[in-house]
């Protein structure tokens, strides 16, 4: 009587596994085949708390088969096919300690002792059969089970064998419980948390250091609220009537790895999101303060569909899931920063470009979720868990291809513009596919969206406020701290620096570039912080309408100081704003900037004059007569098959002169020539300002693509519009000078 009162007493301490997977019984029901020597704690940790007590006798629910969920999922194939997290008893088997476990029923179930990664040696699992088994590990390790099955349970009893370790159940477990186990069982090699999307295996020092004065609660709930993000955004919920799209019910293994010599902070296995004692991740993963980023991402890769996960896209997609994440618990920032926008903006504003070659690519795939809204991506997940696996892409070229594909019909837009602008094209097979389809082609400049100005598919390029392109003529670039870029990403710690081996080499210039003309009247500049060189002193402020003419609005002094500048000039009509340091203008021969910022006001309501409205001051032909409205023939103009009712049509060789007093700030059109010409003809169009020549058309025939002029007229006192007959005689050289007008 004695040995069973105190058993009873020990028994008190043991630990409930969770609700979901244990039929409840009393300490009396398993006691008569318990191994007290097994389970006894020290004498001194020895309390009343029944609600600590192990369950022997456990339910355990059928989760599918790992290998099966994972391609019902289409999950990436190396770390997201499978998750081998199995349902846990709380019990810890010691090296070669034979555990005698009962299982009632038929159906195949199977034990397992010990965690990948977590452990030194490899878990090794045990088919068990119905009856008695008897098993036992040389490495020892976490007892748990895996029920394979798709449907049912099966109630099995942990006879004997097997020592309690601390095992915190949200739901189930306060703080007071949690403080209790670790208080009862310190000599415990593991410890384990489990939530209802979360399974945590740390090591008793780990769990010691960083989470025993914390309440486990609500760090368990924010594995739960993170992970329930990222179920939502790969298109997962039980409540879907669709099989296909229910929640794998495996839970997502958070895994210390005690042992762990290599380079990574943290990575993603079969196993679980892994994270090493020797980077922090362990501790990052256990305290609220410190989670973050490498915990979605580690889980955000056992998420990962692999037939749009193409080679170079395997740590890319992995980040919807790590955004979907921030977004849920770190609601006050934004998905990306205004510079990783910025460094997107200016790759998709070159005119050549290989995607290949971006660092942004994770900005492309987050501008159609800003596009087209949050159903996009759980939408995207369907529809590649829908497709037959016979279908799905295989090469890294056909994931591609599919990908365009399958996001076109996602958006219900034909996607390609918006791919070609990111340097991924598609192929003539996808287009016919894509046409087939019947979409609206994407016109919306979708490709210059953010968080900061969301482009959306019905919208023009006037919705694009922000700056696209940053060019200089002179920057480091053996340091990313020091590129032109720096200069306009809102992070006053990183700069701007011209080459550093190329001293006084002014005039030095940084440019910004916007989508289309607006309407700016305000610079400020923010000198380095750290040090006076290239602390500008001396300065220009110039504008443009084509990147190539360049008007001066202001000029000036600073003072050579730490403190933000401010210039103030007419407001002026712009798609780039250009500093100009010129010389000695910046401190010791070189130029440098932390931010440079530019200010629009209100808009100008441009005043336009078609120049078939009014009269030129001079004007020849090399035949017969300049036709206002007409081409030389006098009938409608026509370029590329399509007519137009404004403009003036001449004949090489021509020039037409007009007197501008200052009084414009623009000269546009559209140049080609003539569709009533054959092939034959050929001109050369140019556009000369005060003298200057500021526009040149290259040799053009009527199969030529018109061109469109847009010249920077501000402070200009002459235009003159000339075609040339590109060296091979006037015959049949008809030029359109189509939409011609002047801007005030």
């Amino acid at each position: 009587m004695r040995k069973f009162k105190k058993s009873l007493q020990v028994l008190s301490l043991m630990l409930v596994t969770a609700t979901a997977v244990v039929a409840p019984v009393s300490a009396s029901e398993v006691l008569p085949e318990t191994s007290e020597a097994a389970i006894t704690p020290p004498e001194a940790a020895i309390t009343q708390q029944s609600n600590l007590v192990v369950q022997r006798n456990i339910e355990v629910k059928a989760l599918g088969d790992i290998w099966a969920e994972g391609e019902r999922e289409r999950r990436a194939a190396g770390y997201a096919d499978a998750r081998k997290i199995f349902q846990p008893t709380g019990l810890y088997a010691k090296a070669n300690e034979q555990i005698k476990i009962e299982v009632i029923g038929n159906k195949p179930i199977t034990a397992v002792i010990g965690t990948h990664r977590h452990d030194q040696e490899w878990a090794i699992q045990y088919p068990l059969q119905a009856g008695i088994n008897t098993i036992s590990s040389p490495n020892g390790g976490l007892l748990s089970f895996d029920n394979s099955n798709n449907e049912g349970s099966i109630n099995v009893n942990v006879v004997s064998g097997g020592s309690p370790v601390p095992f915190f159940v949200l739901g189930k477990n306060t703080k007071a419980d949690w403080q209790e186990m670790m208080n009862a069982y310190p000599d415990a090699p593991s410890v384990v948390l489990q939530s209802e999307k979360a399974l945590l295996v740390f090591t008793y020092a780990s769990a010691r250091d960083h989470i025993l004065n914390q309440d486990p609660v609500p760090v368990l709930q924010t594995y739960d609220t993170f992970i329930a993000a990222q179920d939502k955004i790969s298109g997962l919920s039980n409540s879907d009537s669709d099989p296909r799209h229910h929640l794998d019910k495996h839970l997502i293994g958070i895994i210390e790895q005690p042992n762990y010599t290599g380079g990574a902070y943290a990575y993603a296995t079969w196993d679980g999101a892994i994270m090493p004692t020797s980077t922090g991740a362990n501790a990052d993963s256990l305290d609220l303060t410190r989670m973050g980023w490498g915990q979605y991402h580690e889980a955000g890769h056992l998420r990962q569909q692999g037939p749009w996960t193409w080679d170079e896209m395997g740590e890319v997609t992995v980040n919807l899931y790590s955004l979907a994440a921030k977004k849920v618990l770190k609601s006050t920032e934004t998905a990306r920063s205004p510079f990783e926008y910025f460094t997107a903006f200016t790759f998709v504003d070159q005119p050549t470009k290989n995607f290949s070659d971006s660092n942004s690519k994770l900005e492309m795939l987050w501008q159609l979720n800003l596009a087209f809204g949050d159903n996009f991506y759980p939408d995207l997940h369907r529809l590649y868990r829908e497709t037959a696996k016979a279908d799905l892409p295989t090469t890294n070229d056909q994931k591609k291809q599919a990908f365009i594909l399958n996001t076109s019909k996602v958006a219900h837009y034909d996607l390609t513009p918006f791919f070609d602008k990111w340097g991924l094209s598609a192929t003539n097979e996808t287009r016919n596919k894509i046409n087939s389809l019947n979409l609206p082609l994407l016109t919306a400049p979708i490709w210059f969206g953010s968080e900061y100005n969301i482009i959306k598919p019905t919208d023009g390029m006037d919705k694009v406020k922000s700056i696209i392109g940053v060019t200089t003529n002179s920057q480091e670039t053996s340091s990313a701290n020091n590129t032109a870029i720096n200069a306009f990403d809102g992070n006053t710690n990183s700069i701007w620096h011209s080459e550093w081996s190329k001293q006084n080499q002014f005039p030095f210039n940084i440019t910004a570039k916007y989508a289309t003309p607006l309407t700016f009247n305000k610079l400020t500049y923010l000198p380095r912080q750290s040090e006076e060189n290239g602390i500008i002193t001396n300065y220009k402020i110039l504008t443009s309408l084509d990147g190539v003419s360049f008007s001066q609005v202001a000029t000036g002094t600073w003072a050579k100081d730490k403190t933000e500048k401010t210039v103030t000039f007419t407001p002026t009509l712009a798609k780039y704003v250009r500093l100009e340091v010129p010389q000695g203008g910046g401190t010791n021969g070189f130029a440098s900037a932390s931010e440079i910022k530019i200010f629009e006001t209100d808009p100008i309501t441009p005043v336009t004059t078609y120049l078939s409205d009014i009269d030129w001051f001079s004007a020849t032909t090399g035949w017969g007569t300049i036709q206002k409205d007409r081409n030389a023939d006098g009938n409608t103009l026509k370029l590329n098959d399509k007519t137009y009712t404004k403009g003036l049509g001449t004949h090489a060789n021509s020039e037409i002169v007009y007197k501008l007093d200052g009084k414009y700030t623009s000269f546009t059109a559209l140049v080609g020539v003539d569709g009533d010409v054959g092939s034959v003809g050929t001109v050369e169009f140019q556009v000369v300002v005060d003298n200057q020549v500021v526009f040149s058309s290259g040799v053009m025939n009527r199969n030529t693509a018109a061109k469109e002029v847009n010249v920077n007229l501000s402070g200009k006192n002459e235009l003159k519009l000339k075609v040339t007959d590109s060296g091979d005689g006037i015959n049949s050289d008809h030029a359109d000078w189509v939409n011609a007008r002047l801007v005030k």
